[in-house]
């Protein structure tokens, strides 16, 4: 049997190697959104191929994005967010705690979640969804979601581009979560969301976003570390976006979005924006 290499050892391989990849990319032309849509793409159809078969020889990882909160990193950012062990280790049930709970309902009708990825927070917002849309530019994402959920008939799947959401009604949601998504956007893109996000929001609806923020310590050594790479445009469809809690209080208050919370404090190399959809007259 061949031997099988640990998990953060094959992830760290295959970021070099898609590291490598986009650079090429890059000199042909594409654009920061054509890196970062076909590089998830490419992320989703490799993990599909080279982890499914080994999962049961790892222990930790069973669905696509669960290497994204266990794999420890080097230097400032001991563990991955800056979390301890502890609660890295029990993420799903932190974010569950610290952040759905006291920010959502405990029962919506019809919600969005962008970027759910292998569906690690999914698994939370739908029980407490009666709708839950789901935007995803990366195909094999969604079907590797299906397989997960199976025939779930409250999870609605939208394939998107990579900048717009899908064509839902206006004032029709009860809330909007994203998470590990808006970290990789720059300000433009981030802001371009957030006016989609602010038309579909219902009166009252929520908004939780968590995104980058560079004035930490630990996202301040990721910002440096990764300067030169990106120098010119993004390079990496996983790059650390340039954002702030001031440039994202900034937005929201462009917008007329009551803010909550532009950092709650529960990350430590990030930030995560709170905010409501006000009743306007």
């Amino acid at each position: 049997m061949r031997r099988l290499l640990p998990i953060t050892i094959q992830h760290r391989l295959k970021e070099q190697r898609n590291r490598i990849r986009h650079q090429l990319r890059r000199w042909q032309g594409l654009s920061e959104l054509q890196i970062t849509t076909r590089g998830w793409e490419r992320y989703a159809k490799n993990w599909a191929r080279e982890t499914l078969p080994q999962v049961q020889y790892t222990g930790q990882v069973k669905y696509l994005g669960d290497e994204w909160s266990i794999e420890k990193t080097t230097g400032v950012e001991e563990h991955h967010y800056g979390l301890s062990s502890e609660e890295v280790n029990n993420f799903e049930h932190y974010i569950d705690e610290k952040l759905l709970k006291p920010y959502l309902p405990p029962v919506a009708t019809e919600a969005l979640e962008i970027g759910p990825g292998g569906g690690r927070f999914t698994s939370l917002l739908l029980p407490r969804t009666e709708a839950l849309h789901v935007a995803e530019p990366s195909k094999t994402m969604l079907r590797l979601l299906r397989q997960r959920f199976g025939a779930t008939a409250n999870l609605i799947e939208h394939h998107t581009d990579g900048t717009t959401l899908p064509s839902l009604r206006p004032g029709s949601l009860d809330y909007v979560f994203a998470f590990d998504v808006f970290v990789h956007f720059e300000p433009r893109l981030v802001y371009w969301y957030l006016r989609e996000l602010e038309r579909l929001l219902k009166p009252q609806g929520v908004g939780i976003i968590h995104y980058s923020n560079v004035l930490t310590p630990v996202g301040w050594g990721r910002f440096e570390r990764e300067l030169k790479e990106n120098l010119q445009q993004k390079s990496e469809l996983n790059a650390f976006g340039v954002m702030c809690p001031q440039l994202m209080l900034r937005f929201l208050e462009a917008l007329k979005l009551e803010v909550i919370s532009a950092d709650v404090g529960l990350i430590p190399r990030d930030a995560v924006a709170v905010f409501r959809k006000p009743v306007r007259e």
